[in-house]
């Protein structure tokens, strides 16, 4: 089971690797900013790699270096990311620890796409869901920016903590994200912390398919967060396709090695993929006025 375990993550990884390297050669290319909402359920031993993606159209017209009617220092931190894709690898140590990994790449307005940020992040599970009900986790990471071009336009990096929250009744879900950072080192530029959030509303229309509303939202500095039209925030519609686990493995009885201990049969490891492909709108000047998001994993 282990070295069929192992040669499946070398595969998967090989061809994650071609993929991001192909992804980076073909930057032009209007790919699919990353829009993700983490969940609470952590599943040990299970290693999951998972790709998120999005190409904005509309980008604000202060980063596209057109008049605005707003003065010049209203738009300093305006968001002028034209494509942005992140990979992420991520393990379970058990049921209520998992550890992940990410690479982030970015392709600004008028720019070619680069490794953006490479990120380090841990979970932990405290109220584990089944069903219905409320599940509960915390997540703290940390991220070292890559910085390219003039050093005015260098990102500092960030440690970030929050809360993991679940409410599930039946088909409908409920996920709420609220992070917190603060910026580290050289570059950083914050009084008080920065906060990020993305809430989703699911709901299963189908046994593999569901149907949602996601929102998203920056604030870099709590202390200095001006007006809500000074934020990055978007909302937008989301299908989800959940395929799950291959069927044939829950119904193997007679194939397999035998276990020696006990004589069962040993299944192999079951893999789950899924995806999720949405629009966000923006609500504020210095949002993009449409983004497309895809994300896809596979888990095993």
């Amino acid at each position: 089971m282990l070295q069929r375990k192992l040669q499946h993550l070398a595969s998967t990884v090989a061809i994650s690797a071609i993929v991001t390297g192909v992804l980076a050669v073909t930057g032009a290319k209007p790919v699919l900013a990353e829009f993700e909402i983490q969940e609470a359920e952590i599943d040990g031993g299970e290693v999951e790699i998972e790709y998120r993606g999005a190409y904005h159209w509309g980008i604000p017209k202060a980063a596209e270096g057109e008049e605005a009617e707003e003065d010049e220092a209203d738009f300093a931190e305006v968001n002028d990311t034209r494509q942005s894709h992140e990979l992420e690898f991520q393990m379970g140590i058990n049921d209520w620890w998992m550890i992940s990994l990410t690479a982030g790449f970015d392709q600004p307005l008028g720019d070619d796409l680069h490794a953006s940020a490479v990120e380090i992040e841990t979970q932990f599970g405290i109220i584990r869901r089944h069903g219905n009900g409320i599940g509960l986790a915390f997540q703290m990471g940390y991220e070292q920016a890559i910085n390219h071009g003039a050093v005015d336009d260098f990102e500092a990096n960030e440690f970030g903590f929050g809360p993991i929250v679940e409410l599930a009744s039946g088909p409908f879900l409920l996920t709420l994200n609220p992070l917190f950072g603060k910026q580290i080192g050289t570059y950083a530029d914050q009084e008080g912390l920065g906060f990020e959030y993305g809430w989703r509303g699911e709901y299963d229309f189908a046994k593999h398919w569901g149907l949602g509303v996601e929102m998203f939202g920056n604030i870099e500095d709590l202390a200095n967060a001006g007006s809500f039209n000074d934020q990055e925030h978007s909302i937008g519609p989301t299908l989800f396709w959940k395929p799950g686990g291959d069927d044939y493995d829950e119904e193997v009885g007679d194939v397999g090695e035998d276990d020696d201990d006990n004589g069962k049969v040993t299944k192999p490891a079951e893999t789950e993929f899924s995806m999720n492909v949405g629009l966000q709108f923006g609500l504020t000047d210095i949002t993009s006025d449409t983004a497309l998001k895809f994300q896809g994993s596979l888990a095993f």
